[in-house]
């Protein structure tokens, strides 16, 4: 329990919402290098190598938690244009995400990509 309310601190990422409203380059660097340093704890501290996912075969909360908040960013990637989950920074994150995916239950029930970014575009304009 303790290392999932750990790794639980650590996809609360605070400056995500930033991204969106960064009025410069420099101010949207060091919000992604924010977000960068949460990453890497979860990369370093919270992903089980030798595990496919949290729960081991099997899909658990902080799956659930983690790949809900991945989903985001990667969602956010497209709109900015800018990749933040870079396989060679987070490989181990990088590929809990596709085994995460891949699970035929979370693979079947994530928002079609397209539309979530069309959806986020609209909310971000508003």
């Amino acid at each position: 329990m303790k290392i999932i309310t750990y790794c639980y601190q650590f996809l609360q990422i605070p400056v995500v919402g930033a991204l969106f409203s960064s009025s410069g380059d420099e101010e949207r660097k060091n919000t992604i290098a924010k977000i960068w340093e949460h990453l890497r704890v979860v990369e370093e501290q919270c992903i089980d190598h030798e595990k496919k996912l949290f729960g081991g075969d099997t899909v658990n909360i902080l799956d659930i938690a983690l790949g809900s908040t991945i989903k985001f960013l990667v969602t956010i990637e497209d709109i900015i244009e800018f990749k933040i989950l870079q396989a060679e920074k987070f490989p181990h994150l990088h590929t809990w995400f596709d085994n995460f995916k891949n699970v035929p239950v979370i693979g079947e029930n994530l928002p079609d990509h397209e539309k979530l970014i069309a959806f986020m575009k609209a909310v971000i304009q508003k």
